[in-house]
């Protein structure tokens, strides 16, 4: 596929370049044609450019010219730049300028009217400082007083401009520096009333005192939080212990003590008079009612006391868990005391930071503000000098370079105006051979012998066929289409199929060359593409075979050669068609009918191209022409170029259009040949030389 698309490309290419070829041939030959012609034309032009020159400065004011150069030199400056050249320029160039220079000189109306053009203002080539005034008159004098003149009075426009201009800025300065001082005053007044607002003088250092006095009351805090952390577990754990004993057993721990160590006292003697006393011993029974009385004491202090819960654990170490709940508890309120006083503290400072924080980018945006009203105070003050310097220095901007005009006398013809009229010869001379170029090949005619020289690329000129009064006898034209049939047969040694084409109006070639077909009894078939209203007109006594109605020169039909002419026609019948009657053996013809003359439907097409497959079994050559001269827009002629293997034009001389030959030649390609007869040629010399070919 990609082999197949570049075959493709390169075939398109090739075809573009040689259309391109065939035209620039074409323009070329053109070109020759005309050469007399286009020669008169530019001669005339640079005639009539010289005249119009020499009419031209006879009646121009343009004879002197003067110029002065002037240099520009201004005071550079950030706050009112300089003008620049080319505004400087446009000052030169105002229009009360020029009024002013009508009422200096006392100027006529003629120099009135062209006082504009007598004076011209432009920038000196390379500098970018420098511009030069130049102005043309009749005679020298006028020219050395206009530009004088017009010179004084563009710098004093220019210093009225300039000062103004700069006097008009001073001015807005000015205004613009009361503006700030009052604007700063405004801002001092502001900042008072800060102060007295918050009651702060210096805010930014009380800041720093105030996150001075935050950093020791964080440390104090989260010192504090530590020991009351610690304090309130000690109280946790002093509080757990303490109320484990109940409280009426710490109300009368003294008293249950005392019962604790009688009881034991007694339990003790008691135990010892048990062992050593029997039970009705004295001494056993008043150990033992000592014992028991005491015991029911004891209980009857508890009840008294409501004592319910009591195990004598409980005065183990009463004291101590007492002092040390007392203590943790004492500590814990002293802590909790110092956290209050300390959260206080902190809430008075974190106030006075919160006034601070309000307070301080305002007074900072107002001291911001001063600080900037300040410096634009004292940068005003440094423009206000430098453009009233640069006042005082506009007289010195513009500096005239010479004293004295030079002035020089125009010549009639300059180099400029010699160059100008060969070139507008030229653009006419170009102009007119474009437009018969364009107007030949659009609209023109075939011219000849002479361009078919320029298309031999295209198409190969086999032969020529007179004009019918040009100056031939019988036995020349005899000679010259014998030897021009000669030539065409050289040139169709491996050709079968060829298309005929008549451009040139008419069937007289066409006829003739059947003629010399018949006579040189070559094994041919001429195939004839007629419309199908027509097929009972002209194929009525034709024989009918598939899709085309064929007739030899021995049968009845048309044969286009006159009727006294006899052939001897050999028949062979080897060849046979399906209804049995054979081709004829020499000249033949066979029609085919279509619904167009002008393009080939599908069927149509594949009808035709089996037909000449077939033809091409019993002929040596084929040609197929059309009843009716062709048209080169007809798709037609595309179609019967790709069947055929050759194409034979036939060109007549001033017959066929231009156009048309150029549309039928851009079918030219390496596989398809294309022939050339040349009809209504006048040129006797060239055909009796061959120099046509």
């Amino acid at each position: 596929m990609d082999t197949l698309d570049n075959e493709l490309n390169v075939q398109a290419e090739t075809r573009q370049m040689q259309k391109l070829q065939m035209y620039q041939k074409l323009v070329l030959f053109t070109l020759m044609k005309f050469k007399w012609s286009i020669i008169t034309v530019f001669i005339v032009t640079i005639i009539a450019g010289i005249c119009l020159r020499v009419i031209q400065f006879s009646t121009s004011h343009r004879k002197y010219e003067g110029s002065v150069t002037c240099f520009y030199t201004p005071r550079a400056s950030e706050e009112v730049k300089p003008l620049s050249i080319n505004h400087v320029l446009g000052v030169f160039s105002r229009q009360q300028i020029f009024h002013q220079l009508v009422k200096e000189l006392h100027l006529n109306e003629k120099q009135k009217s062209v006082l504009k053009q007598c004076i011209e203002v432009k920038l000196l080539r390379d500098h970018n400082d420098m511009f030069v005034i130049t102005g043309t008159g009749d005679s020298d004098e006028y020219v050395r007083q206009l530009v004088n003149t017009f010179v004084a009075i563009g710098i004093r426009n220019y210093e009225e401009y300039r000062t103004a201009e700069l006097r008009a800025f001073l001015n807005s300065r000015e205004r613009r520096m009361v503006e700030i001082q009052n604007y700063h005053n405004s801002l001092i007044e502001k900042l008072h009333g800060l102060h007295r607002k918050y009651g702060i003088i210096h805010p930014k250092e009380e800041m720093e005192t105030v996150k001075k006095i935050q950093g020791e009351q964080n440390a104090a805090l989260s010192e504090l939080n530590i020991k009351l952390k610690d304090a309130r577990h000690r109280f946790k754990v002093a509080e757990k212990n303490y109320k484990v004993i109940p409280e009426n057993v710490i109300l009368h721990r003294a008293r249950l003590l005392e019962y604790i160590r009688d009881l034991r006292k007694a339990s003790r003697e008691y135990e010892k008079a048990k062992l050593m006393f029997a039970e009705r011993n004295p001494r056993y029974i008043e150990s033992m009612s000592a014992y028991e009385t005491l015991k029911s004491e004891f209980e009857a202090f508890k009840v008294k006391n409501n004592i319910v819960r009591f195990d004598e654990n409980m005065l183990l170490g009463i004291d101590g868990i007492i002092n040390r709940y007392n203590e943790a508890e004492v500590t814990l309120h002293q802590l909790e005391m110092s956290m209050k006083s300390l959260q206080a503290e902190i809430a008075m400072v974190r106030e006075k930071e919160h006034k601070l924080q309000h307070m301080i980018p305002e007074h900072d945006s107002i001291e911001q503000l001063m600080g900037t009203a300040k410096k634009n105070v004292s940068l005003l003050l440094e423009e206000l000098t430098r453009v009233r310097s640069n006042i005082a220095h506009v007289p010195n901007d513009i500096i005239v370079n010479e004293r004295v005009v030079s002035t020089k006398a125009f010549p009639m013809f300059p180099v400029k105006v010699l160059a100008l009229i060969l070139i507008g010869g030229i653009f006419v001379c170009g102009l007119y051979a474009t437009a018969i170029v364009t107007y030949d090949i659009i609209c023109g005619k075939f011219s000849g012998i002479e361009e078919a020289v320029f298309h031999k690329d295209f198409f190969d000129t086999v032969g020529v066929i007179p004009h019918e009064k040009a100056n031939f006898s019988d036995e020349q034209r005899k000679v010259i289409n014998n030897e021009m049939f000669y030539r065409f047969l050289l040139k169709l040694k491996n050709t079968r199929t060829i298309f005929s084409c008549s451009l040139d109006g008419s069937f007289l070639s066409s006829v003739m060359f059947d003629e010399l077909f018949t006579k040189a009894k070559r094994n041919t078939v001429l195939v004839r593409l007629i419309p199908e209203y027509d097929v009972e007109r002209i194929c009525s006594d034709m024989q009918k075979i598939g899709n085309f109605y064929y007739s030899d020169n021995g049968n009845a039909g048309v044969n286009y050669t006159e009727k006294s002419i006899q052939h001897n026609i050999e028949y062979m019948h080897g060849f046979s068609s399906g209804d049995g009657k054979g081709y004829g053996y020499g000249y033949g013809f066979v029609f085919f009918p279509v619904r167009s003359l002008s393009v080939l439907e599908p069927d149509e097409i594949s009808a035709l191209y089996n037909m000449v497959n077939e033809l091409k079994k019993h002929y040596q050559l084929i040609r197929i022409s059309r009843e009716k001269p062709f048209d080169a827009s007809c798709i037609l002629v595309r179609q019967l170029h790709d069947i055929c293997d050759a194409t034979l034009l036939y060109i007549g001389k001033r017959q066929t259009p231009r156009s048309v030959l150029r549309r039928v030649l851009k079918l030219h390609d390496e596989a398809h040949k294309v022939y050339a007869i040349l009809t209504g040629v006048t040129d006797v010399e060239k055909i009796i030389s061959g120099d046509y070919i």
